[in-house]
């Protein structure tokens, strides 16, 4: 069954949409929450932004990249 007639008969599914951060990026996550749990002082965005956007950064790169092999293989079955 082509991937078009997965999509119509609801039978599609996509691979793994994000795939499993990195160690790094998991521990600049968890220090995000931690701090969540304490006093949130006047510093807080400044330490631990730049890990939160990598983490961000990362599962969107990965869901793009899901998506953008969907839209791939959709065309390739057009042909």
């Amino acid at each position: 069954m082509s991937i078009l007639e997965n999509i119509y008969n609801g039978d599609y599914t996509p691979g793994k949409a994000a795939e499993k951060l990195p160690f790094s990026l998991r521990l600049a996550e968890r220090a995000f929450f931690e701090a969540i749990e304490g006093s949130m002082g006047a510093d807080f965005i400044e330490r631990h932004w730049d890990g939160l956007c990598k983490a961000e950064r990362f599962r969107d790169c990965a869901n793009f990249r899901e998506g953008f092999r969907l839209g791939v293989s959709l065309m390739l079955e057009l042909l």
